[in-house]
């Protein structure tokens, strides 16, 4: 059985976008909005809210990683049911669970890059309550974010080594595969790897073959 899907949490100078599920991510709009914040859901393939079959593809907001995660626990304690009487049980608000477990990247424009692009990528910071949310095998996100002609890698530190010696050893006989660069944060940790999009397929067939749970996301 595939490790659940958990949602990306990407924060960019003083935004913050989650991709994911649908359902998680129409959950997530709803605490948001429970929180006073306005946000921005967009849908798979240009479709708006009300077209039939419309499915959530991304929540975005204008708040920083601190303030995002204050107003999920806000939003959370806004929809929190409290016992009827004094007897019963009182449980703290906190968000679903899949969110406490989503993972974080937030875009340095000058980490170190290590390979044939230029600084400036995704490295790893703190989710939900301060959790890292670093274990390997959950799905390892390939997304397209910044531009056509690339796309990154995230996960975990043991499955961002995984994917990059299986970059390298295609390197040799597929096309892009030498432009692969790392990216690193202060803690000489690397927060995720970049390639031309040109790799998309071969990298996927291969992971595919190795067992790896992928969870591509690209501009289709």
């Amino acid at each position: 059985m595939s490790p659940e899907r958990v949602p990306y949490v990407l924060h960019f100078e003083s935004r913050t976008v989650v991709l994911g599920e649908p359902a998680h991510l129409e959950e997530l709009d709803a605490l948001l909005r429970r929180a006073d914040v306005p946000t921005r859901p967009t849908y798979w393939h240009g479709m708006r809210q009300d077209d039939p079959g419309a499915a959530l593809n991304s929540v975005g907001t204008d708040l920083t990683a601190a303030q995002f995660w204050d107003r999920v626990d806000a939003g959370a304690f806004a929809g929190a049911r409290w016992p009827v009487d004094l007897d019963g049980p009182l449980y703290l608000p906190a968000p679903p669970p899949w969110l406490q477990r989503a993972r974080a990247w937030e875009y340095d424009p000058l980490a170190p890059a290590l390979g044939a692009a230029a600084p400036g990528g995704w490295l790893r910071t703190p989710g939900w309550a301060g959790t890292e949310n670093n274990d390997a095998g959950a799905p390892v996100g390939l997304l397209q974010l910044t531009d056509p002609d690339s796309f990154w890698v995230l996960g975990s530190d043991a499955d961002l080594a995984e994917v990059a010696a299986t970059a390298k050893e295609l390197a040799p006989f597929r096309q892009g595969f030498d432009r692969l660069t790392a990216y690193f944060g202060p803690d000489d940790r690397i927060g995720c790897l970049r390639l031309p999009v040109v790799c998309r397929e071969p990298l996927e067939d291969e992971l595919i073959v190795q067992g790896v749970d992928i969870e591509p996301r690209f501009w289709e």
